[in-house]
């Protein structure tokens, strides 16, 4: 049966600059696009449409509540991002910490040790092009 593990932050400072990354790289945008929106809808409805300040006063209890939806539906979100984030980091630093750990095995002389990654990473061709220069240096060191 198969280990499977559940620890998806590492010490790796590498997963952590790339979870810095991807979350920056959806929250930029999604804030940019909500203040757009926002701007969109209040600002530029008042100026379109020459709303006078009484009825003005009028929509203060809309944006409120638009506000309060904000609030509510921001949290989730910021969770969402960062749960994406951490997966989509850890299917990177899982096989490289597992790369890094089995190539100092190797560079220790063990060359029993082969490189598995699953079938779906995206370092599996490095670790097959690997294990074929420990096939060869496990043959050369045979004879």
């Amino acid at each position: 049966m198969k280990k499977i593990r559940f620890k998806k932050i590492t010490n790796n400072p590498l997963q952590k600059r790339y979870l810095f990354v991807i979350i920056l790289a959806m929250a930029v945008p999604l804030v940019i696009m909500a203040g757009c929106l926002y701007y969109l809808i209040f600002q530029l409805m008042a100026e379109q449409l020459g709303i006078p300040e009484s009825i003005a006063y009028n929509l203060f209890p809309v944006v409120n509540q638009v506000n309060t939806i904000l609030l509510i539906a921001l949290p989730p979100v910021i969770i969402v991002l960062f749960a994406l984030g951490l997966v989509l980091s850890h299917r990177l630093i899982g096989p490289l910490n597992r790369l890094e750990n089995d190539l100092k095995q190797i560079a220790e002389g063990d060359y029993s040790i082969r490189l598995a990654m699953r079938k779906d990473d995206d370092l599996k061709p490095i670790a097959n092009a690997i294990n074929i220069i420990i096939d060869k240096l496990e043959k050369k060191s045979d004879s």
